[in-house]
């Protein structure tokens, strides 16, 4: 009876120190392989810092201004024109010329002065344009010029001087027919105007013109 349990627990005994072996085995062989990846598994370069930033020059960029274009229409100083008979009392402006003709779009209510006709203290042809119509379908300043008739006065004045002309041809002519703002030797004013708007085409199919003498 005693040996029997001198052999049980012999049994039990051999039973834990084969556990133990066991599990120090594992502990080992764990080990073994955690040193065995680390050493396969290169190690990653340590990062340079930097001593010192060198600074980084930006360039300034330069914006060129636009060209500043021509006015397209200035004021003259004491400059009117009158035509009783047609309700004209108008400013007049100095309107210039761009690549292709008088840049009139500025014109607005005032009549424009074309750049490079005759004026004041300059004998020869004063060209004056002024609309018939305006954009939103009121009457321009020049909308009755063309009920103007022979003898008809039309007054220029530039401060309290004054030159005054008598109507001597009202007539219709091609959109595109300059032949009226040509230089005269004789001393006149000249008014046109466009009339004849067609929608479709989006123009204007004839002008007025209006030719008057200085009188002396």
């Amino acid at each position: 009876m005693n040996r029997r349990r001198l052999s049980t627990y012999q049994s039990r005994g051999s039973s834990g120190s084969c556990l133990t072996q066991i599990i120090l085995l594992g502990i080992i062989i764990g080990m073994g392989f955690l040193l065995f990846d680390r050493w396969r598994t290169p190690s990653a370069a340590p990062q340079t810092v930097p001593t010192q930033v060198q600074p980084v020059t930006i360039e300034p960029t330069v914006i060129s201004e636009p060209a500043s274009s021509a006015p397209t229409a200035t004021p003259i100083q004491e400059a009117r024109v009158l035509i009783p008979t047609a309700g004209v009392n108008a400013l007049v402006v100095n309107v210039y010329l761009d690549s292709e003709s008088w840049d009139v779009s500025q014109l607005g209510g005032n009549a424009g002065h074309l750049q490079g006709t005759a004026w004041f203290d300059t004998p020869g042809n004063i060209a004056l344009a002024g609309h018939a119509e305006m954009a939103d379908g009121s009457a321009g300043i020049f909308a009755r010029i063309e009920q103007l008739r022979l003898g008809d006065p039309i007054i220029l004045t530039l401060g309290d001087r004054q030159q005054r002309y008598s109507v001597t041809d009202v007539r219709r002519t091609a959109p595109d027919d300059l032949t009226p703002l040509y230089p005269t030797t004789s001393d006149q004013v000249t008014l046109i105007t466009c009339d004849g708007y067609n929608f479709l085409q989006n123009a204007y199919q004839e002008r007025i013109v209006v030719v008057a003498e200085r009188m002396t």
